[in-house]
């Protein structure tokens, strides 16, 4: 190893010692709370008739330079079905966040992504589709800048392997038909 090698990595980890790891958080738990309420508008004429039930719960997190904090879990419940959406985490690889939605019948999620970005899944890989010509071929260079991004929140599909898509009332009822085996 050379001094400037050493010089190199001291730079990469002083800065990213700046990073503001209490803003990351703040902002995660913001769109949380976005996701959130889209999903009681979608479900509001379910909760009116007092057909589908929301409550919240606080869940402690504990996520490495974030350290830990609290969160809420969403918890519907559709007769005797009940669907956790249980907050996992910001910053996993690609994504600003992460939530687990769980049912009797199984388990699906939904990711906190950007929107420029467009994502495959075929089993357990996640493959980024990056925009050349107007076209989409898979690879790792970013489309945009991770701090600049649009974030929303999308689906991470279950196999067979197809594209993340955007939340829309259509699609997260699907979902929450598929975790419940509806």
């Amino acid at each position: 190893m050379t001094v400037k090698e050493f010089d190199e990595f001291v730079e990469r980890q002083h800065e990213a010692g700046d990073f503001d790891w209490v803003r990351e958080r703040d902002e995660w738990l913001a769109h949380l709370d976005e996701l959130y309420r889209k999903i009681e508008t979608m479900l509001n004429v379910y909760t009116s008739s007092g057909q589908i039930g929301i409550r919240y719960k606080t869940i402690d997190l504990n996520e490495e330079n974030i350290g830990s904090y609290q969160a809420r879990q969403m918890i519907l419940r559709i007769g005797r079905q009940e669907v956790d959406l249980v907050p996992a985490g910001t910053r996993f690889i690609g994504f600003k966040g992460f939530v687990d939605v769980i049912g009797s019948a199984g388990k699906s999620s939904l990711v906190l992504a950007s929107r420029d970005r467009r994502f495959t899944v075929q089993g357990t890989k996640v493959t980024e589709l990056i925009k050349t010509s107007n076209k989409f071929r898979s690879g790792s260079e970013p489309v945009s800048s991770f701090a600049k991004a649009e974030w929303v929140w999308k689906i991470l599909p279950r196999p067979p392997g197809r594209e993340l898509d955007e939340v829309t009332p259509e699609n997260f009822f699907q979902l929450l038909m598929e975790v419940t085996n509806g």
